[in-house]
């Protein structure tokens, strides 16, 4: 079959489907890899059949939002409510006190209500949550930071609901790939090859790696690792990356001794973040391994803590409350204007302090 009957088979299957009343005017058509799994062809041929019914009149696309049923797709009403939602992962964790002052500054100074829910990084609870604000639909917009974002989310089909309802909804810190929602955030791939290389240029060849298992993130800083190491020809050994999920990552000296032993001929250690590096630390000093003497630590965040390592920690930085404020800034930017792409990514500044020399004798 040539590539032009190709994607004449999605052409008529979604006039097909608008016809027989199964797609209704300002339905949220299928992403383009779904259609594209459904008929087994190439997302760049799903993109042809698409862009042909967008000049028809039949699809139109919505930046950052998706492609929908109809010749206009009704926007919401800039402040009809008066109110945004926040949805975040946890009230006490060190990142999101100031984002969250961020946030309500700038929308507090535009003169809208915020209304703050927390899931625990429970997809469940975000469930829950995501219910009870389509039932209730009074409100302009939403902020999110995606529950378990380093795992596919079993909640799409409620944001696919939300989109179809035009609530514009942009995330923090980690977004769900597979909705193509827009979100602020570090850029987390070069904060994990910058921290690698640091490491790199201070001599050391046997890094070490501890990240969360079902955190995007941590996934993105593993990439950024992975990729500094082969910059420099530096073979990565599995044994030595540590990978936890969010419920144990909280009481990492449980596991301390499993940590030592993957990390067992290393002489330097990249943690996902500060607080893992603190507890990283506290575990080689009761093993009787200095840093840096003996080996090194990097953290990511520059948190700042009552931990009696936080001031030698040497960290990237976060933005945190300007994260916060260029979040809301976007989203009030896309309910007034529907087309503005709200992504935005900061960069990450090193933040050298003591806890990085040339390699030791690590840990054996």
């Amino acid at each position: 079959m040539s590539n032009e009957h190709k994607y004449q088979v999605v052409i008529d299957w979604i006039k097909q489907q608008i016809a027989q009343g199964v797609f209704h005017k300002g339905d949220r058509l299928l992403p383009e890899h779904e259609l594209a799994d459904k008929f087994g062809l190439s997302r760049q041929t799903v993109r042809k059949a698409t862009g042909d019914l967008v000049s028809e009149g039949i699809l139109v696309r919505v930046q950052g939002s998706g492609t929908y049923i109809g010749s206009t797709v009704s926007p919401r009403k800039r402040r009809v409510y008066g109110r945004i939602v926040i949805i975040s992962t946890y009230v006490d964790s060190y990142i999101f006190p100031p984002t969250l002052k961020g946030i309500q500054d700038v929308l507090n100074g535009a003169g809208y209500m915020t209304q703050t829910s927390f899931t625990g990084d429970s997809v469940w609870q975000e469930r829950n949550i995501l219910t009870h604000l389509i039932a209730d639909d009074n409100f302009d917009g939403i902020i999110v930071e995606a529950a378990k974002s380093g795992l596919p989310n079993p909640n799409a089909d409620l944001y696919r609901k939300l989109q179809t309802m035009n609530v514009p909804i942009i995330c923090f810190n980690a977004s769900y790939p597979q909705l193509g929602l827009p979100c602020v955030r570090i850029d987390d791939f070069e904060v994990g090859r910058d921290a690698a290389r640091m490491l790199i240029e201070a001599g050391h060849e046997h890094i070490g790696l501890i990240m969360k298992s079902d955190d995007g993130q941590s996934h993105l800083r593993y990439a950024g690792y992975m990729n500094a190491l082969l910059e420099k020809n530096i073979q990565a050994q599995s044994r030595h990356t540590v990978m936890v999920d969010t419920e144990t990552f909280g009481n990492m000296s449980a596991i301390g001794g499993y940590i030592l032993e993957r990390l067992k001929g290393t002489t330097a250690c990249l943690c996902y973040n500060d607080d893992a590096a603190w507890q990283l630390i506290s575990i080689l000093k009761d093993a009787g391994i200095r840093v840096p003497e003996d080996y090194s630590v990097v953290g990511i965040d520059d948190a700042e803590s009552a931990s009696p390592h936080a001031q030698t920690l040497t960290s990237f930085s976060h933005p945190k409350e300007e994260l916060g404020r260029r979040t809301a800034e976007n989203l009030l930017e896309m309910i007034e204007n529907p087309g503005f792409d709200g992504n935005y990514i900061f960069r990450a500044e090193s933040r050298v302090r003591e806890s990085v020399a040339a390699p030791g004798r690590g840990i054996e």
